[in-house]
């Protein structure tokens, strides 16, 4: 009997991620073994944040090589540009895309802050709609995995951190959680709480095991939101939010761009049918970049 090998990144949320995935799978293929394998890529070395694929390099390297049989992935880290003889086979049901807000003291909620709050987080996009939201904050750089972020909260003085919600969810920490920003404040990153199960071209029993998690409303939003990302031919780190919802089998995008201060926001929004999710973020990227956009990414790409 063959044994599938599950690779994953080693920090606790990737693993715990992965953990749910492998339970899963046991239960649609109750025949089969499987065994994870942890791999440490440049992202966990303390790669410049800054570079694109730190995250997920390693894990498709070893897919390539035959170490690993599926690896999954953080969705959000992934590129919107799919590397040869790799597939994403599944995308299980997505967790909650939302950012949250952790506050301390007697700030439980954003609307508690004070005036020149300061707040953690070093994702650009979460800096640009913060700043949009309320220009008198003060952004403090955050890195570090969930638990470090959350020590950094009371050890750098901080008003409140900014993080997303899945990670806090999967991590069965939602206790911790202030309250949960609504879009209109901060769009999520396309792809943010949703995971891909990614395998080799060709192999067929990996890719029917990962397609055994797929939830295609799930699929479908992703895609919109991944679709939008490449249209602006920007990369995972570029101040862009999108989130794709569906109702009443329309799926709706809401996305957009923002300058590195926050001053200046292209958004925008279209409607259409799931099946087309790819072309609509692609066709809503062209009407954000032609209203503006181009030119707030160009700068922002200058920084």
């Amino acid at each position: 009997m063959r044994v599938i090998v599950v690779g994953t990144r080693g920090s606790l949320l990737a693993l715990t991620q992965t953990r749910w995935a492998v339970e899963r799978l046991k239960e649609n293929w109750p025949e089969t073994e499987f065994k994870i394998k942890t791999i440490q890529t440049k992202g966990d070395r303390g790669a410049d944040p800054r570079e694109q694929n730190i995250f997920v390099g390693e894990l498709e390297e070893a897919l390539r090589r035959g170490e690993i049989d599926i690896a999954v992935h953080s969705l959000k880290d992934l590129p919107t540009t799919q590397p040869e003889g790799l597939v994403i086979a599944g995308v299980p049901r997505r967790v909650d895309p939302r950012d949250v807000f952790i506050g301390r003291n007697s700030v439980a909620r954003m609307a508690d802050l004070p005036k020149g709050a300061r707040i953690g987080t070093s994702s650009v996009r979460r800096r640009a709609q913060l700043l949009a939201w309320r220009d008198d904050l003060e952004i403090v750089p955050l890195r570090g995995n969930v638990d470090t972020r959350l020590k950094r909260l009371v050890s750098d003085d901080l008003d409140g951190i900014i993080l997303a919600a899945a990670g806090l969810l999967r991590l069965e920490m939602r206790n911790r959680i202030g309250e949960f920003v609504d879009p209109e404040i901060l769009l999520p990153a396309p792809g943010q709480g949703a995971l891909a199960l990614e395998v080799r071209e060709g192999d067929d029993m990996a890719d029917e095991l990962a397609y055994s998690l797929n939830h295609a409303p799930t699929r479908a939003r992703v895609l919109a939101e991944r679709g939008f990302l490449h249209g602006l031919g920007a990369g995972c780190l570029a101040p862009v939010g999108a989130l794709a919802q569906i109702e009443d089998d329309v799926l709706v995008l809401d996305a957009g761009v923002l300058s590195l201060d926050g001053q200046t926001l292209i958004r925008g929004e279209i409607e259409g049918d799931p099946e087309e999710a790819w072309e609509l973020g692609l066709e809503l990227a062209r009407d954000v970049l032609e209203a503006g956009g181009r030119e707030v990414l160009t700068e922002a790409a200058g920084n």
